[in-house]
């Protein structure tokens, strides 16, 4: 989602307002007096030169063309040329330490082609469509940029080779050609964590990986952890089938007979199943009793929380597999466009298709937010629910005919609460006829992510700020939202928690387009310790925007950070 040369990057279409003969940046408020205010930052990032002669499979060592990609030859011109990076989808974004942001993109992922037909690429990549006469190349998988910007090329990194034969993982009778052979597949989110590590899914894929980019070594970059087996999913033939498939998020429909379908399996202790999201702990965990806890969003395939720490890592149990929570209800609430949607799924599962559980952030509460993105609705979890496993206890099972395992009885664990994206609150508007009210509940995936806020993000649940917000990212609505967050109450605490503002220069409601401030397909969030907040954009959207905290004096600022 970045920026290339045209810049993908930033919000290229730089909308201004002129003052008193200065150019001032589009500012961006909140609906509620004391709830943060922004505005975009339309310079932001710079552009992206490419090292000269920078070869997307030989970096960091130049030159070495003419060289074939996928369906695209790059001349031997580009030894001595300066290149430009161009970033695919950016498909997710952190903040590290220094406050500078890192991104994982899909421009790479190419795919090859077969008998003439092209197969396995991403929508997002880069392939001879983004001014390849120009000298544009595929970024790096993982960018990182500094606060003013600049991209880091010196951690910008990732292995961009793409499987060349059919036959890997559980890919033997399906063709891996064009696949990632390395990353995973489907680059899907990215989280830096307390120590510095870099850590990113794919939703294609059955990994996570853990890298260090401070010893990165560009294209040939290793991974310092991975969990989980490449090309191979927590997936089994439906009913009683061997675990361990190809990757699907097919989980069924009710009233539909699955017999010989690849089903999510949602119960490996070894394997994923297009895993979107992952947070590390700081803090000792009140299962594994260690610190480090890794908490995976298991959510396009599967339906669950898993948590793992390598501290726990044994021969029978190589990846510290320490518990999970989370099932799907085998449907999406319907309609779900309402403040009360009918059909409901029951308080602790997620919906079904993709994206559920789609992020999971660790609040310095204690708790464990995850977001629901095809119920448009945050669920809050205890860290305790972890203590769960493969076989629940009686009292916190749902029966779902639907899922691939013998008993169709999968755990879950009560949230201590759940908020709706629905409350836009008479405050904001006399009624909730409103028609902006209206085309923004008519968008079902409201809870694609969230950030705490303030927050010092790679710390996680030691953040010293007071959180006292959610920064809801809302996908199909094309809007970034401001939600105060709640400190009392259990269960559905909706009614409660309304919609205070939002970042698009929109105001309330779906914020559609490709200006500076309005967003397109906006998909993933972070902030940083001065309190600015980025928003990445895949699909169409393809950059990333950063929004610069204003406050109505610096004393506001203050109090929100201590």
């Amino acid at each position: 989602m970045k920026s290339g040369r045209y810049l993908y990057a930033g919000a290229v279409v730089v909308a201004l307002v002129v003052g008193l003969g200065v150019w001032n940046p589009l500012q961006v408020k909140a609906g509620h007096d004391g709830s943060p205010k922004f505005r975009v930052d339309a310079s932001w990032p710079k552009e992206l030169p490419a090292p000269v002669g920078y070869n997307t499979v030989g970096w960091p060592t130049p030159g070495g063309f003419p060289v074939t990609v996928g369906t695209t030859t790059y001349s031997a011109a580009y030894n001595t040329t300066a290149n430009r990076w161009v970033q695919g989808e950016v498909a997710g974004n952190a903040t590290d330490p220094q406050d500078n942001i890192y991104t994982i993109n899909r421009g790479w992922q190419i795919g090859a082609t077969v008998n003439g037909v092209l197969q396995n690429n991403e929508s997002g990549a880069i392939d001879g469509n983004d001014a390849t006469g120009a000298h544009a190349l595929p970024s790096p998988p993982i960018v990182a940029f500094d606060p003013d910007g600049k991209t880091i090329q010196n951690r910008s990194f990732g292995n961009p080779t793409l499987w060349t034969t059919a036959n890997h993982g559980a890919y033997t009778t399906t063709n891996a050609i064009g696949r990632s052979a390395y990353m995973p597949y489907g680059s899907h989110g990215i989280f830096v964590d307390y120590q510095g590590y870099v850590w990113t899914g794919g939703n294609g894929d059955g990994v996570v990986q853990k890298y260090n980019p401070a010893t990165n070594t560009g294209a040939t970059t290793p991974y310092v952890l991975q969990i989980g087996t490449k090309d191979v999913c927590d997936t089994r033939a439906y009913p009683s089938g061997t675990p361990g498939n190809t990757c699907t998020a097919t989980v069924g429909v009710l009233g539909v007979t699955l017999a010989g379908t690849v089903v999510a399996n949602n119960n490996s202790t070894t394997l994923l199943n297009e895993p979107p999201d992952i947070a590390v702990d700081p803090e000792v965990g009140p299962v594994s009793h260690h610190t480090g806890d890794i908490y995976v969003a298991d959510g396009y395939g599967n339906a669950r929380i898993v948590v793992f720490n390598p501290a726990l890592a044994t021969t029978t149990n190589p990846y510290g597999y320490v518990g999970q929570w989370g099932t799907s209800c085998g449907h999406n609430e319907v309609p779900n466009g309402t403040p009360t949607p009918g059909n409901p799924c029951p308080l602790g599962t997620y919906g079904t298709g993709a994206g559920h559980p789609h992020c999971v952030v660790l609040g310095n509460d204690g708790l464990v937010y995850t977001c629901d993105r095809p119920n448009g609705r945050i669920e809050v979890f205890e860290k305790t629910c972890a203590a769960f496993g493969p076989q629940p206890p009686p009292a916190m099972v749902i029966t779902n005919p639907n899922l691939a395992t013998s008993t169709s009885n999968q755990m879950i664990c009560p949230p201590k609460r759940v908020i709706y994206i629905t409350n836009f609150g008479p405050d904001n508007y006399p009624t909730v006829t409103s028609p902006k009210v209206a085309a923004a509940l008519s968008a079902g995936t409201r809870a694609c992510d969230l950030d705490l806020y303030p927050n010092v993000d790679y710390l996680a649940d030691t953040s010293p700020t007071h959180q006292k917000y959610i920064l809801n990212t809302d996908l199909d609505g094309d809007n970034n939202y401001i939600l105060e967050k709640p400190t009392s109450g259990s269960g559905d605490v909706t009614a409660t928690t309304p919609i205070l503002g939002s970042i698009g220069k929109c105001g309330l409601g779906p914020c559609p387009g490709h200006n500076a401030g309005e967003f397109a397909y906006s998909h993933t969030n972070s902030s940083d310790s001065k309190g600015n907040f980025y928003v990445a954009e895949t699909i169409t959207g393809r950059r990333i925007q950063k929004f610069v905290r204003v406050d109505d004096d610096d004393r506001d600022r203050d109090r929100d950070h201590h």
